[in-house]
Parts: structure tokens; sequence; C-alpha cells
């Protein structure tokens, strides 16, 4: 888990989440803060796949709701990264991502 990449999401599961996590915790530099940034976008970009095709297939409300949910705290976690180099707020919201996928 080198803070000092980029690295490749592949899904929002708990563990990517997890591994998410413990880069921001260690991230100090702008460097790193745009590598996380990075991250967080292709999280949020997965979400919003996800959330089109719940609608498209008229998914369940709590299903949806779930989604949108998720998706805001991928959101806050970004702009808190991208705003201030908040890591604690943005560990903070992606712990709450971990707890709503995991259910």
């Amino acid at each position: 888990m080198d803070v000092n990449d980029i690295h490749s999401i592949e899904d929002y599961s708990p563990q990517t989440l997890r591994d998410l996590i413990g880069r921001v915790e260690r991230s100090s530099t702008f460097e790193h803060m745009i590598y996380r940034e990075s991250e967080l976008d292709e999280v949020w970009r997965l979400l919003d796949g996800d959330i089109l095709s719940a609608e498209r297939r008229g998914s369940n409300a709590p299903e949806l709701k779930n989604l949108v949910a998720l998706r805001k705290l991928i959101v806050d976690a970004h702009d808190f990264i991208g705003n201030d180099s908040n890591t604690v707020d943005a560990r903070d919201r992606l712990l709450q991502a971990v707890e709503r996928v995991q259910g």
C-alpha cells in the first residue's frame, strides 16, 4: 500500500475501502492528496454506474437509497482530501462507507 502511487480501484468492497483508508491515513504531501483524490474519483465513478443501473432496473428504494448515501460519503471524503488535505474527516467518511457496504 505505497502512498507514493495511484492504486487501481476495481470495486468499492470493504477491503478496497479499508486499503484506501490506510493510504489516506498515511498521506501527507500534496502529491499524496492528488493520488487519493484520483482513487476516490474511481470509487465515485463505479458508484455512479451502479446507481444508474439500479435506476434502470427499477431497483427497490432501500438499495438505491443505500447506493446514493454511499456515494455521498465518497464525495465528502474526496472533498475533504481535495479542499483541505483533511485526512481525518476523509477517513471518518470512508469508515462510514465500509459500514454501509458491509450492511
